[in-house]
């Protein structure tokens, strides 16, 4: 094969690489536009007129604030035997506007282990026995927080973490 040949076959081989990478980069990042939406020729981009921007802004800030349920727990409790307090340290922040419960419960049986009573906002529990004495080991549990509203006392919604509970004796 000639030199000439080999070098041509080479720049046709670049120019091919090149060509597949701009393709392959091509399909994997551009957007794929649904060319099957049919928006509506009277809507008007902007806000409604008359509508007061920052009273929907408090009531969407609202409505977020209430769907929220902000708390803080230790993720890795340690007791020192089973009947002993243990840093719990569960708060519910100032700022949640809501009243807390919390209770714990082992993985796998759940087997609850701890229950409070209401938590005000602005309030904490640091340390505290459980309620049901656990033998030594390590236990996956789960803490979960309900939360209700602070004039009414109404339900509002549960969310929960994950902890790791370490009896030492």
């Amino acid at each position: 094969m000639s030199k000439r040949k080999k070098q041509f076959l080479i720049v046709a081989g670049i120019i091919l690489l090149i060509a597949l990478t701009v393709l392959i980069c091509y399909f994997l990042f551009s957007k794929k536009e649904n060319r099957n939406l049919q928006y509506d020729d009277n809507a008007t981009v902007g806000i409604l007129p008359g509508v007061d921007v920052e009273k929907r802004r408090k009531e969407l800030q609202d409505a977020l604030d209430r769907s929220m349920i902000a708390f803080s727990i230790n993720t890795s409790p340690v007791f020192l035997n089973g009947t002993s307090k243990g840093n719990l340290l569960i708060e519910n922040p100032g700022n949640n506007a809501k009243l807390l419960k919390v209770r714990i419960t082992i993985d796998g049986t759940e087997e609850e282990v701890y229950a409070s009573n209401y938590l005000k906002p602005g309030t904490y529990i640091e340390s505290v026995a459980l309620d049901k004495v656990l033998e030594k080991g390590t236990y996956d549990a789960t803490a979960y927080f309900q939360a209700y509203d602070e004039t009414n006392g109404e339900y509002i919604g549960q969310t929960g973490a994950q902890i790791t509970i370490t009896v030492q004796n």
